[in-house]
Order: structure tokens, then C-alpha cells, then sequence
């Protein structure tokens, strides 16, 4: 029997069959990496990658396609290439060992950010994931945080919602930045073991995590380090060979930059520390499941010591000189790699009655000479109106001139006419020039709501600049000028409350403005922020408006499973002078003063805010206004 011929087709589909089915050689992620990944100009190491470059990811990078491990946990400061290892493997897995895979940001405009700016260009950039995704990406049920290739696909998923976390099962699942994930996905619990759950059926799951660290005590990344075998990224003393870790603590600052080993007590150049031998060194080799690393941006190639110390010198200038903290965290956070310890500085940091008070001073005259504008703030009570008016000059030094009490019903017009008075009033220098209340602000809180509508409503159609404010702080990281809207004013006719009038209503960040405050409070020196407080008798600050002063305290509170920090008074306290000064910082930010005008103004002795009568309507109003401009 004659043989059949084999057509061209047949043997071409035999071939690509054959090739398909054969095993791959066993490649690592650096492996992989370094065959095939190239970065685009822009990023961090453009071009073709290179092992050597940034000798301490190949670690980490061969441990997640270890067989052993099924955790591998990244702790670090900025600068050591995270997003390079983080790439390197999820390329790794869409071509060479291929799978479904969930990458997780700590919001979903993180995710598709990523997706965007990262994946995006690394599709276009290394040919065998441009030759596998190409024709896929043309897919209809490909979207920008669903990419499918040939075996598998990507999520890109945010830790803050709980449908995209629920999305697929996956066998690798990638967490990027989890000191930044919400302390709960929605109502559905923590994201990172929402996230884990989505590869419980698989025997050979990976799960990556990385991020900088956050704050002690609550930080995720953290808690995972300590978990695993606790690996750092170690150097070989030049001189004795012995290995330790970078220690900032042992960084000399002079120039050339170098650190003394903890061992020999050598002083070493930076350089000489970083062209030695380096490796891992694990606290708990036994934890082989869960490899966790450790390293700061001492050790990074991409790092000048130069610059981290200057970082840290800016950082430390401002929260000696300021107060402000914010620095010198994110130095600690991403420098140095390590979290921030509230309790090293409570102590030292917090503001002390005592210190505040023994720093009064007396007045020679009723506006002590240096202020520029006077701004007055009010707290509504049950049983009284609370003023205080402050002196405030440019960067923010401010005088407290009079802090007073009217008593009387909220409800009945008598309180707020002598309100009225008490505001009209001019204070005097000790030359005897005289200033009046440039503005101010009056908090709408409380049970008397729309009686301030209705007061600040008719002082405005007076001509002065008075602000009816309200308290926000349902949100984090909002500025003190937050936002303003609309609002009724009523009043009962035949017994219903009819809408007769509207007026503005100013939203503000409070928390914002406590934290100015308070860093302010701690300044020591008179100048930029510094806070004056009068020891004349019969100016109002007494031992109780200090306490009141300091009556509130920042801590951070678990909110239906979210961590934030809140403002708590303290027990017993009355915080209306902390509130009222709030408020007079909230008035100057309004009033937006042109100060080069107003100290032009007072030079010359002109009271830009002294009043005359305008025939027409009768009311008064101000000469010189424009200067608050």
C-alpha cells in the first residue's frame, strides 16, 4: 500500500505542536529578567536590565520562583528598585511560566495608573510579552485593569474595593505598597487576606508583598518582615571584612561622607563601603516558607550619601526651628526604611501649659508694635459668647490681645448687640495710633444655628468682613479653607420654618489647623509662627485659657476599620481658646491681607479700618479696605 504525503500544513502544525509541548528549561525571574526585560527611558535603570546593576534584587527575585517559598515579603526605603522587581516578575510569569496572576494597589486609581504608565510600556518595550499580548489586547473583554495573554490573564486590583479584589481565583498575587491599603475593604475586612484568599485553591501560590513602612505599631509591611526570615542587605567591612547592615546612626556627615563600622571603629568612604562585598544575611534562616528582606537607601546604588544626609538635615532643621514633624517621618519612612515611633517623641514634643505661660509677656500699650491687622473670632455657648481678638503680622506671628466672656441668651438680641459694640472698637499702639478688627469668624455649631445665619447675614450688608464657619473633619489631609456653600435662613411663620434669606458658610479643615497651631505653640523664638500672649491683668489670659490652649491632643483611633488621626480633648477640659484661635488663623486666611499695603498704612498712621457714615443707607463703612486685598 502506497504511504499517504504529508501536506506542508500538517507537518508545520506538528512542528509548532512539538515545540509548544516541550519542557522549558528552568529559568529564574533575574534569569528571565535578564535575557529579556527592557526599561524605557524615564524610569529609574533605562534599558536593558542588568543583574549587576542593583546587585541586591536578584535575592528577592529568585526567591519568588523558589519552589520552597510561598511568601516573600519586601521592606525598604525608597530607591531600591521595587517596581523593577515587581515588573521582572509579573513579565516572568505572563511568558515563561505562565499564569493567572492579581496585582494589588492601594486604590483603584493606583491600579489603573499602573496599568497605564507601567504595564502598558513594558508591553511595547520586551518582545516576547508585545509578541503574546498584542493580538490579545485587541480582545474585547481585555480592559485596562484586566490584561489576558495565552494561559493566563492580570487583575489589576485596588485594595479599597472589595469587587475588584474578588474579581478572579489566582495563583500569583502581588500587593505593592501595603502600608498605603485601607485597614478594611470596604465592610468586607483587611485586603490583604481578601487578597490571599484568591489563591487558597492553589498548592504552589505566591504571594509578593512590598512597601515602604509607615508608622509602629500599625504598619503592614512591618508585621510581614517580622514574619519571615528577616533578611538584610549586608556589607563587608573594607578594613576588618566583618559584615553589618547600613546604620545611619553611624554615618560621619563631613565631607567625603563615609560611616564607621561597628566592629573595628574604622571611618570608611562611602565608596569603599559600596564597591565591598555584599549579601543576605537572615536573622531566621529556618522560616524558608517566608523569605522577608530588609534594606535602606544607604545600600542603594542610586542613592548619594550626600543628599540623604542633607534630607535629613532639612528634615531635622524643621522640626527643631518649627515643630513640624512631617519631614523628618517621611525621611525615617523612606530614607531610612524604617517606621515611625510616635512615642520616641510625645514626650519631648508635646506642648506644656507651664512653658507656654511663663512666656508671657507685658504689653507696653494695648496692640504691641510689629502687628498689622487685627482679626477676632467667636464661640457660641448656651449661656455666652466667647471673643478673642489677635494681632497678626507677616508669617504668621500673632498677638493675643484680649480674650473676654459675654454673658447672656444666644437666643435674645441683647448678647449679640453688645457682640456688636465689643467689635466696633479700635485698639491703640503706644504712640497712640489706632486699629480696628480687620474681620471675623464666628462658628455656626451648636443650637443657635440660625440666629448666627441671620447675625453674620446682617453684618456683611454692613460692610464687614465677617465669616460664619463651620468645623470639618470627616476627612484626612484636608486644608484649613476647605470649602464654602450656600445656606437658609429662616424664620417660624404659622408655625413652619420658612425660608427668608441665604448666606455663605465657610467649611474648614480644623484638624489642619490644629497641627499649624500646635507646631507653632512649640516655636521658642520670636519671628515666623511664634505666638504672643499678653501678662497685663484684665486681658483674659489667665491659667485657664492656657489650659484650654492645650486642652486637645492628636492620636490615632481605629474608625469602623480605618486608622486615623483625631484631635481628643482631655478630661474635664474646655477648649474653646484652642477652637478661637482656630478660628482667628482661619479669618487671616480668608481676609488674604496684602501686608507691604497694610504696614504702609500703619507707618503713616492711618487706621485703614476706622469707619464713616454713609448718608445714603446710614451704615458705616471702611476706608482702606483695598489694603486687605
Amino acid at each position: 500500500m502506497k504511504g499517504k504525503e504529508v501536506s506542508w500544513h500538517t507537518l508545520a502544525f506538528m512542528c509548532r505542536l512539538t515545540e509548544a509541548l516541550r519542557p522549558k528549561k528552568e529559568m529564574t525571574v533575574s534569569q528571565w529578567a535578564e535575557e529579556n526585560m527592557v526599561f524605557s527611558q524615564g524610569t529609574n535603570e533605562p534599558g536593558k536590565f542588568d543583574p549587576d546593576t542593583m546587585p541586591h534584587q536578584k535575592a528577592i527575585m529568585d526567591a519568588i520562583t523558589d519552589p520552597d517559598v510561598v511568601e516573600v515579603s519586601v521592606m525598604s526605603s525608597a530607591q531600591i528598585g521595587k517596581t523593577t522587581i515587581e515588573m521582572c516578575g509579573i513579565g516572568y510569569y505572563v511568558d515563561h511560566e505562565t499564569t493567572t496572576q492579581m496585582l494589588v494597589m492601594p486604590t483603584i486609581d493606583d491600579a489603573e495608573k499602573f496599568s497605564k504608565t507601567k504595564f502598558a510600556p513594558m508591553i511595547e518595550d520586551v518582545k516576547v510579552l508585545r509578541d503574546k499580548m498584542q493580538a490579545k489586547s485587541r480582545d474585547s473583554n481585555n480592559t485596562i485593569l484586566l490584561k489576558q495573554y495565552p494561559g493566563g490573564c492580570l487583575v489589576i486590583s485596588g485594595a479599597n474595593s472589595p469587587s475588584s479584589l474578588a474579581m478572579l481565583s489566582t495563583r500569583v498575587v502581588w500587593m505593592d505598597e501595603i502600608d498605603r491599603f485601607p485597614e478594611s475593604a470596604g465592610t468586607e475586612g483587611n485586603p490583604i487576606r481578601l487578597a490571599e484568599k484568591r489563591a487558597t485553591s492553589y498548592w504552589n501560590k505566591k504571594f509578593i508583598k512590598l512597601s515602604t513602612p509607615t508608622r509602629k505599631g500599625y504598619s503592614n509591611i512591618e508585621e510581614e518582615f517580622e514574619k519571615g526570615t528577616m533578611e538584610r542587605w549586608s556589607v563587608a567591612c573594607p578594613e576588618c571584612g566583618e559584615y553589618q547592615t547600613y546604620s545611619f546612626k553611624r554615618v560621619v556627615f563631613e565631607e567625603p561622607p563615609s560611616m564607621v563600622c561597628e566592629h573595628c571603629g574604622c571611618k570608611v568612604p562611602e565608596r569603599r563601603w559600596k564597591e565591598s562585598d555584599h549579601k543576605w544575611i537572615a536573622e531566621h534562616p529556618e522560616r524558608k516558607k517566608r523569605r522577608s528582606f530588609w534594606m535602606n537607601e544607604l545600600g542603594s546604588p542610586l542613592a548619594e550619601w550626600s543628599e540623604i544626609i542633607q534630607a535629613f538635615k532639612d528634615a531635622n532643621k524643621r522640626m527643631k526651628e518649627k515643630h513640624d514633624l512631617r519631614d523628618m517621618k517621611v525621611f525615617i519612612n523612606t530614607a531610612l526604611g524604617e517606621t515611625w515611633d510616635e512615642s520616641m517623641v510625645d514626650d519631648e514634643e508635646a506642648v506644656k501649659v507651664s512653658d507656654i505661660e511663663k512666656r508671657a509677656e507685658l504689653y507696653d500699650a494695648e496692640i504691641p508694635e510689629g502687628v498689622l491687622l487685627l482679626t477676632a473670632a467667636i464661640d457660641v455657648q448656651k449661656d455666652r459668647l466667647e471673643v478673642e481678638v489677635r494681632g497678626w503680622a507677616r508669617d504668621y506671628e500673632t498677638w493675643g490681645i484680649h480674650y473676654d466672656k459675654l454673658y447672656g441668651d444666644p437666643i435674645l438680641d441683647d448678647v449679640w448687640n453688645r457682640l456688636e459694640e465689643y467689635l466696633d472698637q479700635t485698639f491703640e499702639f503706644g504712640d497712640g495710633r489706632k486699629l480696628g478688627i480687620a474681620g471675623f469668624a464666628i462658628d455656626t455649631g451648636g443650637m443657635h444655628t440660625n440666629k448666627v445665619y441671620k447675625w453674620t447675614k446682617e453684618q456683611k450688608t454692613k460692610g464687614r468682613k465677617c465669616y460664619a464657619i463651620k468645623g470639618y473633619a470627616g476627612k484626612p489631609d484636608i486644608p484649613l479653607i476647605y470649602n464654602r456653600r450656600i445656606v437658609n435662613i429662616t424664620e417660624e411663620q404659622n408655625g413652619k420654618a420658612v425660608v427668608v434669606d441665604r448666606t455663605v458658610l465657610q467649611i474648614l479643615g480644623v484638624n489642619s489647623g490644629k497641627e499649624d497651631i500646635t507646631n507653632r505653640l512649640k516655636i521658642t523664638e520670636p519671628g515666623e509662627g511664634y505666638c504672643h500672649f499678653p501678662k497685663n491683668e484684665g486681658r483674659g489670659y489667665d491659667h485657664d485659657y492656657y489650659e484650654g490652649l492645650t486642652s486637645e491632643r492628636k492620636i490615632e483611633k481605629n474608625v469602623k476599620g480605618v486608622i486615623r488621626e483625631e484631635w481628643v480633648k482631655k478630661s474635664g477640659a474646655r477648649n474653646e481658646p484652642f477652637d478661637l484661635m482656630n478660628y482667628n488663623y482661619a479669618a487671616v486666611e480668608l481676609i488674604r491681607p496684602d501686608w507691604n499695603v497694610l504696614e504702609s498704612k500703619i507707618e503713616k498712621g492711618i487706621n485703614y479700618m476706622e469707619r464713616t457714615t454713609t448718608k445714603k443707607q446710614g451704615y458705616k463703612t471702611i476706608n482702606g479696605i483695598e489694603g486687605l486685598r
